[in-house]
């Protein structure tokens, strides 16, 4: 007697037109992209650990800053350690702000998540690609809108390049020029016409 297991399962018929979507689907994420969609999700956490680790090591950094003064400075270790923190508190910060694990964490993390909500909706036609004639034209139109996410995040990292240099820039020095009125002007010439000598007749 054949078991339930020997019993060929029949996928329902709407399962079909999603199966065909998820192989073009993953073609194109996998093969094309090459792997870019699971990048940016890695990276993203990476980034998100990278800017919590700076702004905890800040936090804990402070504080035992403040205790420390508390105790009795007389002591030369309690001088020496304040110091110590302070200084990789100084750094801590410096390092985040070179590297901006905040905004590069958040920009992946738009990225991979606008990717991932392509995919499902054009795996189930839903959105726009209710609206494709075919399935070429909805394969199209997923392409055409995963690299406007893409060309978006590149976007938005150039700019906050950009920025960076912009703020980084020191400023050129100049010289400042007062001008005078012009009852100062005619004041110093005034001063500076020699008197006239009547001529003495000879």
């Amino acid at each position: 007697m054949p078991s339930d297991n020997d019993v060929p399962t029949v996928k329902p018929a709407w399962m079909s037109p999603i199966e065909t979507r998820q192989e073009r689907a993953d073609y194109y994420f996998q093969t094309v992209l090459d792997g870019q969609r699971e990048w940016y999700d890695k990276n993203a956490g990476k980034q998100k650990r990278r800017y919590l680790a700076f702004a905890i090591c800040v936090i804990v950094l402070g504080t035992l800053i403040s205790l420390l003064q508390v105790l009795d400075a007389a002591h030369w270790w309690v001088r020496h350690l304040t110091a110590a923190l302070g200084a990789a508190v100084t750094i801590s910060r410096a390092v985040d702000t070179l590297l901006r694990p905040r905004e590069t964490w958040q920009a992946y993390r738009k990225a991979a998540e606008g990717m991932k909500r392509e995919y499902r909706l054009y795996l189930h036609n839903a959105d726009a690609y209710a609206a494709a004639p075919d399935e070429a034209s909805a394969y199209r139109l997923l392409v055409e809108r995963v690299e406007t996410i893409l060309a978006e995040e590149q976007q938005l990292f150039w700019q906050s390049q950009a920025k960076e240099g912009s703020q980084q820039e020191p400023p050129k020095p100049g010289v400042t020029v007062t001008p005078l009125d012009d009852s100062s002007q005619t004041k110093g010439a005034a001063q500076q016409e020699p008197p006239n000598v009547p001529e003495q007749d000879a």
